[in-house]
């Protein structure tokens, strides 16, 4: 069988109609352990006995692995092999190909899951995808990947209702843009609004109180300050992150990024690229919203401005790498020298 979707899997799911060999992996974690853990109780039952479900993770013994494969079902119309992160750039080629095989040995009642919730292969990524390719001849694969906005925006309104709340379109939008997209931090984040919000709708204000920003949203705030030249509220950004003890280095780094997706819209509107081609071009995948943003936040500074801005962060970095300068001080000057760079170029 080829790739299969989320809405294909839940059907083989509600029909019992199950493939011999199922691989789950993809960038969204949530949904890779939800969806193995429902897989997994229609498989081998909510109380499965240890004749007919074997359960391995990490380090694993592939003899083992491989007899499991083969039990017979007892007193069970399945049984059921469950393997979750297995620590595939731990594996010498030999023991890769004895992997391979085993996953595409066939025993009459076996369905075996391969799960791959929070270990991404690095060393051997091409391995994986040799297991993904043969799992496809025999079983089902399905790659959860992140879901875009609009998707995200449902999942957090459906949170809240589940507990009782509210939530406007608008502010899980702004939940979104503080949080990014990772499923399991806007869950963990929307649990704690619930908990914490008097009345029934979550408001902007309890959003700013309560919701952590990733430090990649803190650095866009403080590149926008820069470049709309708000002088104290960049050093106030900048006073919050040394509070919170952010690493400087990687700061500094974010703050680059975020001014080279700004140079990048901007080039490629000068010359007639679309930012879906843009994306691609770079590999944007799930990224591709920030170059929207940075579209916006750069339209009253000047290409060259953008330019120097970008000089002057590379400068940065490389004083910052092989001097030992004083962190804090540093950093307050390159700021003061992007805003006067940006206050220049202003068109």
């Amino acid at each position: 069988m080829p790739l299969i979707t989320e809405a294909e899997l839940k059907k083989q799911i509600k029909s019992r109609t199950f493939s011999p060999v199922y691989v789950l992996c993809g960038s969204e974690q949530l949904y890779i352990k939800h969806y193995t853990e429902r897989l997994t109780e229609a498989v081998a039952g909510k109380s499965p006995s240890d004749f007919n479900f074997h359960r391995f993770s990490g380090e694993v013994n592939l003899d083992t692995l491989a007899s499991a494969i083969g039990v017979v079902p007892f007193m069970s119309e399945y049984n059921c092999v469950l393997v979750t992160d297995i620590f595939l750039d731990m594996l010498n080629a030999d023991e890769l190909d004895k992997l391979k095989a085993i996953c595409r040995m066939k025993a009459e009642g076996t369905v075996l899951i391969v799960s791959m919730p929070s270990y991404v292969p690095k060393r051997n990524a091409k391995a994986w995808e040799a297991i993904q390719k043969r799992a496809q001849k025999d079983g089902s694969v399905i790659k959860f990947e992140k879901p875009d906005e609009g998707k995200l925006e449902k999942h957090i309104a459906k949170w809240a209702n589940q507990q009782g709340k509210m939530i406007s379109r608008l502010n899980a939008s702004y939940l979104i843009k503080l949080c990014g997209k990772d499923l399991i931090r806007l869950k963990n984040e929307v649990d704690k609004l619930c908990a914490y919000t008097e009345g029934e709708e979550i408001q902007t204000d309890a959003i700013d109180r309560l919701v952590a920003q990733t430090l990649e949203t803190k650095i866009f705030s403080l590149s926008d300050q820069v470049l709309a030249g708000r002088g104290d509220d960049a050093f106030q950004t900048l006073d919050l992150l040394f509070y919170q003890k952010e690493e400087p280095i990687m700061m500094l780094y974010v703050l680059s990024n975020a001014f080279t997706d700004a140079y990048r819209v901007r080039v490629a509107d000068e010359s007639g690229v679309a930012l879906k081609t843009l994306a691609a071009e770079f590999d944007y995948k799930n990224r591709s919203f920030t170059l929207d943003r940075a579209r916006r936040s750069t339209k009253s500074v000047s290409t060259e401005a953008l330019r120097r801005c970008l000089d002057a962060l590379s400068e940065a970095d490389l004083k910052m790498k092989s001097m030992s300068v004083n962190p804090r001080l540093f950093l307050e000057q390159l700021i003061a020298q992007l805003l006067l760079l940006a206050r220049k170029g202003k068109r």
